[in-house]
């Protein structure tokens, strides 16, 4: 059971005056005579409430397609820039094909043109290489035969001086005879002297024929192991070029190659283009599409804030039902949520008077995150205070009505020091776990948190859809009363209610 609650004067001392006047419209409900109107008043604030439910959900609804189609208009954004990269990429593609089939044309015709240029003097070098190495041989050939003819020449001119020697030696003795005949064999050896005298010039003269072959001889020795030399490297030329011929028949299957490698670029040319063209058709309408993309979710955001602006409306018409003095089904659960946050505005004033807390410190919004937590988790000075006074309070708070799901004190920025003992367990590593268990130490920003953090009315009923994590979202009632410290306002006393029905 909930603790007593302060006295009328207590917790008016605790509100400011717009608040403090609602309590006492809140408290004089108890003492209303129900009447007709009265009657028709409550039926109108539960349609109203029944209305703020429904268009609150719907408002979720749209909310979650609007982002996710803000998501999605990114999205489409990065995919259509992507799209504008390829085409780009593309036509670059396409170029950079076209200059490589027109280098690869120019390479082909210059190694067609250079090729057969080569050829053709390679042909006519290795003619005269072959002719070079008959023209050696046959060369050859013939010194071979001046060598034999020499050879002869050097027999005859052996056989002649040995005739002449032969012919001297006769002459000599003839002139023997000759002086021993006396005057009769003068004439004689006149005759005999003259052929002596020609034998000796013979053999002079074969000596120096002999001795001319020989330096000749010797010549055409060493000429004939030049020509044979020459002979053999005309030869060893004729096979080099006959490996050269087969080296050109490799360049030749280079240069087939070649017209193969052309013959594929023009292939992939073509569909290249094919492909551009496609592309600047798909940017063309992926454009379209993205700008209606683009309304469409201006056209949700629109609708999303026509929707809070509802939202907003249905909150006032139930505020003034609620002080107009009718009871409803939530007015006990809004009375007791204004007066628990008188009862924690009047404990932390307490705290400020005992010097349990500083007001810097109570007021403190420096959140520092808590290392490793997910979902992500804060300290203040003031949360050590908040673990100590507010369980009491809030635990009580529960137990006041079934559809009552959790209360808690947040301050102005929808942060939630010290939660109720059900969502205040030791974060694990499953963060879709820690979202609905470890809901203490977190800062609840949204709309709806925000606004309760925040509300300075005597009381604030709003209808939400509380996101418990891993996509799952729960349809709320969040009722909030402020909580001022001292004049200032701190933040608001929180309470989630389940939908009746």
């Amino acid at each position: 059971m909930i603790e007593p609650m302060l006295k009328d004067e207590e917790a008016d001392a605790c509100l400011a005056p717009d608040v403090a006047l609602s309590t006492e419209n809140l408290n004089a409900a108890g003492n209303l005579n129900t009447d007709g109107m009265a009657d028709v008043i409550a039926h109108v604030g539960g349609q109203i409430s029944t209305l703020a439910v429904n268009i609150a959900d719907t408002s979720g609804t749209v909310g979650d397609v609007a982002g996710a189609m803000a998501k999605q208009s990114d999205a489409f954004a990065e995919v259509y820039s992507s799209a504008e990269e390829i085409a780009v990429a593309n036509v670059q593609l396409t170029d950079v094909l076209s200059q490589a089939t027109n280098i690869a044309d120019g390479v082909q015709q210059g190694l067609k043109s250079t090729t057969a240029s080569v050829e053709d003097i390679f042909t006519a070098a290795s003619s005269d290489i072959t002719a070079m190495a008959k023209s050696a041989d046959t060369v050859n050939s013939e010194f071979a035969g001046v060598k034999e003819k020499l050879s002869e020449v050097y027999d005859y001119s052996e056989s002649i001086q040995k005739i002449a020697s032969e012919t001297q030696m006769l002459a000599i003795n003839a002139g023997i005879i000759a002086t021993r005949a006396g005057e009769a064999g003068k004439g004689f050896s006149i005759i005999a002297g003259s052929v002596r005298e020609l034998a000796v010039q013979t053999s002079e003269v074969s000596k120096n024929i002999t001795a001319r072959l020989n330096a000749l001889e010797a010549t055409v020795t060493e000429l004939l192991k030049h020509g044979e030399m020459s002979s053999k490297l005309a030869a060893e030329a004729v096979v080099r070029s006959e490996k050269i011929d087969e080296e050109f028949g490799r360049f030749r299957e280079f240069g087939d190659q070649v017209d193969t490698l052309t013959a594929s670029i023009g292939q992939i040319v073509g569909p290249v283009k094919r492909n551009s063209e496609l592309c600047g058709q798909i940017i063309e309408t992926m454009g379209t599409l993205n700008n209606e993309v683009k309304v469409n979710t201006s056209a949700l955001s629109d609708t999303s804030n026509k929707f809070d602006t509802l939202v907003s409306f249905t909150e006032e018409m139930i505020l003034l039902i609620e002080q107009s003095g009718v009871e409803t089904e939530d007015s006990h659960i809004i009375r007791h949520c204004v007066d628990a946050a008188n009862r924690t505005a009047a404990i932390f004033e307490q705290a400020l008077t005992d010097g349990k807390i500083g007001m810097s410190a109570l007021f403190d919004e420096n959140y520092q995150p808590i290392a490793g937590s997910d979902p992500q988790q804060v300290l203040t000075q003031f949360t050590e205070f908040t673990d100590r006074v507010m369980p009491d309070i809030q635990e009580a708070f529960l137990e006041l009505d079934k559809r009552i799901v959790f209360c808690a004190a947040i301050d102005r920025n929808g942060y939630l020091p010290t939660h109720n003992h059900i969502y205040s367990k030791p974060q694990s590593r499953d963060p879709i776990w820690n979202a609905a268990n470890c809901r203490n130490r977190r800062i609840f920003n949204d709309r709806t948190g925000l606004a309760a953090g925040r509300n300075t009315k005597p009381f604030l009923m709003q209808t939400y859809r509380r996101d418990m994590g891993g996509g799952v979202f729960s349809l709320m009632k969040d009722l909030s009363a402020p909580i001022f410290v001292r004049g200032k306002h701190w933040g608001g006393f929180r309470v989630g209610c389940k939908i009746a029905g």
